[in-house]
């Protein structure tokens, strides 16, 4: 009797997962104009232990550089190879994307360090967030990001960083603080972070709850 419950049991389970597949599916060659699934996806599992960012003067003293535009692609992401370690190596594959932002507007820093209006953004994401999934939901959302530039970051010495064919070769790579990138889609009515929220941001923030509101504040601490 055991044995014809847990069959019958998995066989319901598995008609649940192949019906939910084939919803994500459906959505995810969909885009509908908000970015919250884009972040939800990019962040499933992907959880950071950082230090926030305590005011608008903060990130604009932090950052390197800080940019609004659009996310124009989803693209693969750095490799990090360990030659003394495969298994390491092969643990840590695949474990970011590219952002690819077109500029619209360099709000601290230097304007010089974009390429060809456009920065490229390492962004750590969860075993589940392919790139093809990452693409299809992406609504071309609004962005404002503050920058660290990892052009010549290796997590240990003897690592190695491959960039992608994406991310041409020369141009400045670089890391987004956590709760420093925010999306937002044309039918949203808040920002979206991945792995952070806006109501934890500082006191300092003022409460911004939009693009545009943080974008501001970070104009008003860079002037």
């Amino acid at each position: 009797m055991n044995k014809t419950i847990l069959v019958a049991a998995a066989a319901v389970a598995l008609a649940g997962l192949a019906t939910g597949c084939a919803r994500a599916n459906a959505s995810a060659s969909k885009p509908t104009g908000s970015v919250h699934e884009l972040v939800a996806v990019a962040g499933h599992g992907a959880h950071n232990n950082y230090t926030p960012l305590t005011s608008p003067r903060d990130a604009v003293g932090q950052g390197d550089l800080i940019v609004e535009g659009t996310l124009v692609e989803v693209g693969d992401g750095i490799q990090v190879t360990y030659p003394a370690n495969a298994a390491l190596t092969e643990r840590e594959a695949d474990d970011y994307a590219t952002f690819v932002v077109a500029v619209e507007k360099v709000l601290d820093g230097d304007a010089g360090r974009v390429v060809d209006g456009k920065v490229y953004i390492a962004v750590p994401v969860g075993g589940g967030a392919t790139t093809e999934r990452l693409t299809a939901l992406n609504p071309q959302a609004t962005i404002v990001a503050v920058l660290d530039d990892i052009s010549t970051w290796r997590p240990v010495p003897e690592a190695t960083v491959v960039r992608p064919a994406n991310i041409p070769a020369g141009v400045p790579l670089y890391y987004a603080y956590t709760d420093g990138m925010w999306l937002q889609g044309t039918q949203d009515n808040q920002m979206y972070a991945i792995d952070a929220e806006h109501d934890e941001l500082a006191p300092a923030w003022g409460g911004v709850s939009d693009v545009e509101g943080y974008s501001g504040k970070i104009e008003e601490a860079a002037s």
